[in-house]
């Protein structure tokens, strides 16, 4: 691996770990995004893996970098006493058991039809918060047992099987489901990150001990020797952009989320529907 590799995978890893810090999300969906390009140009990435490897393999190295950026970016929301603990240890609880299984699965299932569906979810969270007027319903912290353990399944699955914290996911959830006060998700939409990206990480490298065409420097699925530099770069920024949102008010912050959701999920929607057989 070069040296304008691990600067240019250094780079990338600051414009993560910022958006990270934000926003709450994992930074999964700027880092798998990434690590397909990488894998798929070997020539210049010196990076071999098999093609049937390549998303697995960018899926358990993009939970290896989200682990500590999102631990991070907790513990700097945690401070000021902006994570509501109260929802995200119930959703967390869930989501880990889910994200142990959907590791051991993800080389099984397609993700085409769960990126579309994903898709759609976000656009349509985006509409609603671009044209919500009151932010949050209820302003509860703690969630129904029903809904903490469908919830922190849905978190987990997704976020093994797609390569992301879960952050996509457990936002709308904690604003729609739980009801939770809008200037509190993104802090503790990072909060379930952490627990639900180590149990996935986890899972990828014991589910991967042995696979053969793995590229050096790897634990089962995780290729750390690509995803450190990444990390380097995010734990650089992902403080800042923690810091950021808590200087934002909650009515800029709802068209943040807005904008931010309704870009994911077109471009979900968009890159998956081809794909699916009936579709396309």
């Amino acid at each position: 691996m070069t040296l304008w590799v691990l600067l240019s995978l250094a780079g990338s890893g600051l414009a993560v770990g910022f958006l990270s810090g934000l926003v709450g999300i994992g930074g999964g969906v700027l880092i798998v995004p990434l690590l397909y390009f990488f894998y798929g140009h070997p020539a210049w990435s010196g990076a071999t893996v098999t093609p049937e490897l390549q998303a697995v393999v960018s899926h358990a190295t993009s939970l290896f970098v989200i682990v500590p950026t999102s631990a991070l970016g907790t513990w700097t929301y945690h401070r000021v006493g902006a994570v509501a603990w109260r929802s995200a240890l119930p959703i967390a609880l869930f989501s880990v058991l889910a994200a142990l299984g959907g590791s051991q699965l993800a080389p099984m299932i397609p993700a085409e039809i769960l990126k579309l569906a994903f898709g759609l979810l976000l656009l349509v969270s985006g509409f609603r918060l671009l044209r919500s007027r009151d932010g949050a319903r209820t302003g509860r912290e703690r969630p129904h047992v029903v809904v903490g353990a469908l919830s922190g399944a849905a978190v987990g699955l997704m976020s093994a099987l797609l390569g992301v914290g879960g952050g996509i996911v457990a936002i709308p959830i904690l604003v729609y489901l739980v009801g939770l006060p809008l200037e509190k998700v993104a802090a503790t939409s990072m909060a379930i990150i952490v627990f639900t990206a180590l149990a996935g990480v986890t899972g990828y490298a014991v589910s991967g001990t042995g696979e053969p065409g793995l590229p050096p420097g790897s634990i089962g699925y995780v290729h750390y020797l690509a995803g450190l530099p990444i990390l380097v770069g995010a734990m650089v920024a992902v403080g800042l952009g923690a810091r950021v949102n808590q200087r934002l008010d909650t009515g800029r912050l709802r068209v943040l989320f807005g904008l931010l959701f309704l870009v994911l999920g077109a471009r979900l929607a968009i890159q998956n529907v081809a794909a699916i057989p009936g579709l396309g």
